[in-house]
Order: C-alpha cells, then sequence, then structure tokens
C-alpha cells in the first residue's frame, strides 16, 4: 500500500508540473519547433518488402528473351544504333524522337515469336530534353514497352508525369562507348575482390523492369555484362551514374576541362566531397542513398575513360544537359534554401554558381 501510494504522489506532482509548463507556454514552445522542423517529411517505401514477398511466393514475372525492337536515337547517338545493330538476324527499326512510335513492327522485322504488337521501344537517352516530347506523341498501348536507355541523367520526374516511372517500366543505365574506330567497348572495371573473396566491379551496366531480359540477352550474345535488378536496387545505381555525370564534369570544368580521368587523379577529395554531400541530400530528399563504395567505383569508372587519346574527353558541363544534372540537386539546394534549411549541397552550389557567373559552361 505504501509503495501504491508513492506511485500516486509521483504521478499527481508530474501532472502537476505538466499542467504549469502548458500554462507557461509550453505548449506553444513545442508547436513553434514542430512548425520549425515539420515542414517536409519522408516517409519510408513498403512496396520493397511486398517484392520481397513476392519473390518468396514465386510471383515473378516471366522474362523475356531477345527478339525485334525499334530504337529511337537522337543526333550523333552512335551507341543507339549500335544497338539496332546487335538485333538477332535483321537489325531493328532506328527512328528519331520526333517520328511516330508504331504499334506493330513492320512486317518483314515480325520474326513470329511473340504477337507483331508485343516489342520493346528502345529509347536511347542521348537528348534528355527530348523525352517529354516522346511521350506526348507516343500511343498510351505502348508506353509500358518503352526502354529507357541511361547515360547518366535525371529523367524519372519526366517519366513520372506520364505514368512511366513504375517498378515495371523497363529502365537501363549503359556503361558501354563507341570508341574512335567504331566499335562498341565496355567501361566495367575491376575493383579486385571484396571482404567476402569475391570479384567486386565498377560501371556495371544493370537493367530493371518488363524487358530486362531482352536487353540483357542482347548484350550477353555480344559478350557484354548486364546485370537484372529490382528496380530500387537499379534506382540507386541510377542515381550513382547521375551523381558521377554532375560531379567529375564540373570539378573538371572548373579546373580548366581537365580530362575526365585527371579529375580522378589530381582533384580526388573535391569530387568526393561532392558526392559526400549529395548523398545525404538524396536520403533527405528521395529517402535513398547511394549504394557502399559508390567513390572508389566512380573514381574507377573516370580511369576507365582513358582508352585512347581521342576517348579521353575533356569535362565539360553543357546548360542544356545540366537540366537532367547539375540542375536537379541545384533546385533541391534552392528550395531549402527558401524554406529556411540549411543548402544540402554547399560545395555543389558554390561550384554550379561560380560556373554561371564566369560562363564556363557550354551552351
Amino acid at each position: 500500500q505504501q509503495k501504491m501510494r508513492a506511485v500516486l504522489v509521483a504521478a499527481v506532482v508530474l501532472g502537476r508540473r505538466a499542467a504549469a509548463y502548458v500554462g507557461l507556454g509550453g505548449r506553444a514552445a513545442v508547436a513553434s519547433r514542430a512548425r520549425a522542423v515539420a515542414r517536409r517529411a519522408v516517409w519510408s517505401d513498403s512496396r520493397a518488402t511486398v517484392d520481397y514477398q513476392n519473390l518468396l511466393d514465386g510471383k515473378v514475372e516471366e522474362r523475356k528473351s531477345d527478339g525485334p525492337a525499334v530504337v529511337v536515337v537522337g543526333e550523333n547517338d552512335a551507341l543507339g544504333r549500335a544497338l539496332a545493330e546487335m538485333a538477332p538476324g535483321v537489325p531493328d527499326q532506328v527512328l528519331r524522337f520526333e517520328d511516330a512510335v508504331p504499334e506493330e513492327l513492320e512486317a518483314g522485322r515480325y520474326s513470329g515469336a511473340r504477337p507483331s504488337s508485343e516489342f520493346p521501344v528502345y529509347v536511347s537517352v542521348s537528348e534528355p530534353d527530348k523525352i517529354e516530347g516522346l511521350l506526348a506523341r507516343c500511343p498510351d498501348s505502348k508506353r509500358e514497352d518503352l526502354v529507357f536507355l541511361n547515360y547518366g541523367d535525371m529523367i524519372e520526374p519526366i517519366l513520372k508525369r506520364y505514368g512511366c516511372g513504375r517498378d515495371r517500366q523497363t529502365q537501363a543505365v549503359l556503361y558501354l562507348a563507341v570508341n574512335e574506330y567504331g566499335k562498341v567497348e565496355e567501361d566495367r572495371t575491376s575493383l579486385g575482390e571484396d571482404m567476402m573473396g569475391q570479384p567486386k566491379y565498377a560501371a556495371e551496366t544493370c537493367v530493371t523492369g518488363k524487358w530486362a531480359g531482352h536487353l540483357a540477352d542482347r548484350l550477353a550474345r555480344h559478350r557484354f555484362h548486364c546485370a537484372e535488378l529490382f528496380y530500387r536496387d537499379w534506382r540507386r545505381c541510377m542515381l550513382e551514374r547521375v551523381a558521377f555525370e554532375t560531379v567529375y564534369h564540373l570539378v573538371g570544368t572548373l579546373h580548366k576541362n581537365v580530362p575526365v580521368k585527371e579529375v580522378a587523379d589530381y582533384f580526388p577529395n573535391e569530387a568526393d566531397d561532392m558526392i559526400y554531400e549529395m548523398n545525404r541530400c538524396l536520403r533527405g530528399h528521395l529517402a535513398v542513398t547511394l549504394l557502399s563504395g559508390s567513390e572508389e567505383r566512380m573514381a574507377a569508372y573516370a580511369n576507365a575513360h582513358f582508352r585512347s587519346k581521342s576517348d579521353n574527353k575533356l569535362t565539360s558541363v553543357s546548360l542544356a544537359r545540366a537540366k537532367t544534372r547539375n540542375a536537379f540537386f541545384y533546385d533541391i539546394s534552392t528550395d531549402m534554401r527558401n524554406r529556411d534549411f540549411p543548402d544540402p549541397c554547399p560545395m555543389h552550389t558554390e561550384y554550379w554558381e561560380y560556373g554561371l557567373q564566369n560562363n564556363l559552361f557550354l551552351p
């Protein structure tokens, strides 16, 4: 009884203190702090658990093998045209961004393995500013069959506006390039072995979505590696490529347009510090982080650019291409500062604004 009485007395005392705190403005203080921090919330995504449960239950979509396709390419898009030439049998039909997306294959290209209306449309994202126009003109029945071949551009907001950013949408990150002799080369680079003794690599081409098997088989037939990933794993690989194109070219441009490889050789600390800030930015803005070891892989990929004198291109930043690279991070920084939050990428902001003020970027 004495213990029970002591507990009741303590409860009454704490209740009176809490009431006094509220009476003295405690409630207002708590509300004020809540208003200061609860301006933007990031929620976890439970769909990752659903995907894993479907995998355990065997609910996996039928894998589609290589076959006829249509390839949409931009100006001077040698890699996109090379992909069309890799098709089994007759080369794929090649279209420009301004052309209409067909709903059926041409009679001479129809193999009979699948219905003539069931085929992928590869979209080489060599001109990101034309993606939205393509999506607007694309028939609704073919949007799910669009396969976006990404080279480091953040086109996710554009795709979501047209309902094409779902898990089922096929998207790929390509680490391939056409060299000075017109041959396709792979940038995949060995990093030795990890702590478990397994080989690890940088710059690995990867794909996700409905037509993932189609692209993977095509590349494998020509002895190029292509990993088939779940969407959430693929998305982190895509963001790593976006961060690379954003950081390495910006740092190199501000150092008198040195080659990409020399950014990794002579300015690695600047690049790594900027990548660290971007990782923090992605964690707060998109609730996603880059995969562990991203700095090491990016540096290895930068070194892979040195295949020949003409291939070790000078770094440059194009304002037109930066809309889906640097501008993505700069817009987040601007938004945060407008909301009285600290800039999540202050180093990138400083470099970007310096380049703009001194006209260091290409049109």
